[in-house]
């Protein structure tokens, strides 16, 4: 089962393309299955522990638990390191120090749902040790059952403490249920919400002590194996996380399935057979340690690609993790977890620890600072800066300015700043007052216009966030903002996603009738190469050559986005029959005759940081562009 498990949750992280979706778009199933798993081993040695010797030791858990998790992950932590040094980015390295020490001390999955949570963050699949939130969830919730089974089992009988976990289980699950609709990232990462999976299996080991041969012995016996890995297994091909709210009911089908297996194996049935095979179990043996390695080989591979893997690329990640994974379990795992007494192995432990924290304190400090891959791309980029999370901080400096009290970032995509509801940016008596509103794109045009303020003469702007996620309250927020009340043009500009037909309808509704000229911005180019990179910088380092830069802008339409492109036609006529004006914001970037958008300014400089965004001198060209376009000329 744990095979099963691990190569689910393998096939998934590849992320092999299959028509329109992935290869086992369930496959992140594998993980609830691991815990379930890991909530009867853990249960079944705990109350024998107690039926035998009448109490459990905390302290002999523990060091079981340390020798079963420690050591491997030690060593995955040490090899990623010196890689992580010479491949990542400034920013990026200080993120994976973070992830290192967030995972030695079992916080992760706290630290990536705040990491993933913030705007424009890098893509979860480049994070070397991303899946240690599951390791994290794991160890909070044996630093909780353990001492509640203890009082449990010391005042009341075994079949008490089964219902007190059956009530913990079905609460935890309503709670996971609650919390996924209520905000579904937060959910994935609480360990509230998976308590409930891990409860199954202690059920399910209270269950073997007390009812034993409970459902056994008949047709049940020969039926529900065969349906329960028919079940998890079509939930791991079917299931897609983007598409269900899980973790919660939906998820039920596969702890049910998992349970079953657990439940209703036995020596000569055939699914007992089949997952019984040497090479299943071996692979089942070797699963903490391909779990381990999996993911930071996969994000290393896909930070080292230009452009997107192809098959071989992920089949030599693959094949590495096999080999790194057998070699720390022959080396690493068994040695220190059956082996090893307590002072040679905390004194190992010790000395890898010490060495590991302090190499994560002195990069966060910037004492340490990446110089291989900096090295290696300084002469290419030129006055280009190499790291777009630089880029992308620095489109924010503008809002910040005009922000004093506040610290203006990437968090202000997602919901307005104090100074956007309550303050008044608009100074002068018989200007044009333009509030631009929207997400992050409306903050690229904002730069774009403001920055060229002295080609909009007697034109002020001001800027206003509104979140997709929340739109009617973030709209309320608008109307009661002294900008609002001041404005007499709003610019509607944000990246339009698939509701955007109700979303800008939502809005042009709202503002209609205020005595404001409205006015659309159609969608932004958006540009697609597939891998790590965005446009400029797959370009750059695979022609590995400043010079062939010369040539991007006329390469550019090849990789932008069709959708995006073909929504502004929809935008226009949507915005025509409220009767708002309507602006071209892909025309100041890209020129259909003769085909060429703008990746490279005049100037040689990155014009976007991303697929979508436009950097300072990016937005810098496009606002003299839209001046000499004649926006906002006619009277308001």
């Amino acid at each position: 089962m744990r095979a099963v498990a691990v190569i689910s949750v393998m096939i998934y992280h590849l992320k092999l393309q299959l028509g329109g979706g992935v290869l086992l778009a369930g496959g992140f199933l594998g993980v609830d299955l691991f815990f379930v798993l890991s909530g009867f081993l853990i249960t079944q040695i705990l109350v024998d522990e107690f039926s035998k010797t009448g109490q459990i030791s905390i302290l002999q858990f523990y060091w079981r638990r340390a020798k079963r998790i420690l050591p491997p992950l030690l060593l995955v932590m040490v090899c990623s390191l010196p890689v992580a040094w010479f491949m990542l980015l400034p920013s990026e390295l200080e993120r994976f120090a973070y992830s290192i020490l967030s995972a030695l001390f079992f916080v992760s999955n706290a630290f990536w749902f705040f990491e993933l949570s913030e705007y424009g963050a890098q893509s979860g699949l480049l994070q070397p040790f991303l899946h240690t939130w599951s390791l994290a969830i794991e160890e909070q919730f044996y630093l909780v059952f353990p001492p509640l089974l203890i009082v449990m089992l010391r005042c009341w009988s075994q079949r008490i403490a089964l219902f007190i976990l059956m009530g913990c289980l079905v609460l935890s699950l309503l709670a996971a249920q609650w919390l996924t609709q209520e905000h579904s990232a937060l959910s994935f990462y609480a360990p509230t919400s998976r308590a409930w999976e891990m409860l199954a299996g202690s059920v399910l080991a209270f269950l073997s002590r007390s009812a034993p041969n409970a459902l056994r012995g008949g047709l049940l016996d020969k039926i529900i194996p065969s349906l329960s890995l028919a079940v998890l297994l079509g939930c791991i091909v079917m299931l897609d996380l983007v598409s269900i709210q899980h973790p919660g009911f939906v998820t039920i089908p596969v702890i049910l399935a998992t349970s079953g297996l657990i439940w209703f194996m036995a020596p000569g049935e055939p699914v007992t057979r089949a997952l019984s095979a040497k090479p299943v179990v071996y692979v089942g043996k070797l699963s903490y340690s391909l779990y381990l390695w999996h993911f930071p080989i996969f994000a290393f591979g896909r930070l080292r690609e230009i452009g997107t893997p192809g098959f071989v690329d992920m089949a030599s990640w693959v094949a590495l993790t096999f080999a790194l994974s057998i070699t720390g379990y022959y080396l690493i795992e068994k040695p220190f977890r059956f082996r090893l007494s307590v002072k040679p192995f905390a004194g190992i432990v010790t000395m890898t620890l010490v060495p590991l924290c302090l190499l994560c304190a002195l990069i966060i400090s910037g004492t340490i600072a990446p110089t291989g891959k900096l090295k290696n791309l300084a002469a290419l980029y030129g006055e280009n800066e190499i790291d777009n999370t630089v880029l992308a901080q620095a489109s924010w400096g503008p809002l910040d300015a005009l922000s004093p009290d506040e610290d203006i970032g990437s968090w202000n995509a997602l919901r307005a700043s104090e100074t956007e509801k309550t303050a008044l940016w608009f100074t002068g008596e018989n200007t044009r007052k333009v509030l631009i509103i929207g997400d992050s794109h409306s903050k690229d045009l904002f730069n774009a216009l403001s920055l060229n303020s002295d080609q909009f003469p007697n034109t002020e702007f001001a800027r206003f966030n509104l979140h997709r996620k929340s739109l009617q309250a973030d709209l309320e927020l608008l109307r009661a903002a002294p900008n609002f009340a001041a404005s007499d043009t709003i610019l509607i500009a944000p990246r339009y996603y698939r509701e955007y037909r109700t979303a800008l309808a939502t809005m042009l509704s709202a503002l209609k009738g205020q005595g404001k000229t409205l006015i659309v911005a159609g969608s932004t180019a958006e540009f697609d190469v597939g891998g790590a990179q965005p446009l400029f910088d797959w370009y750059l380092r695979q022609s590995g050559d400043a010079a062939a830069l010369s040539k991007l802008n006329t390469l550019a339409p090849k990789f932008e986005d069709p959708v995006a492109r073909a929504r502004n036609a929809d935008i226009q006529e949507i915005a025509e029959a409220a009767g708002a004006g309507f602006l071209s914001r892909r025309s100041l970037i890209c020129d259909d005759s003769p085909k060429a958008c703008t990746i490279v300014t005049p100037d040689r400089l990155k014009a976007m940081y991303d697929d979508t965004h436009w950097t300072l001198a990016g937005a810098k060209l496009f606002g003299q562009r839209a001046a000499k376009a004649g926006w906002l000329t006619s009277a308001p």
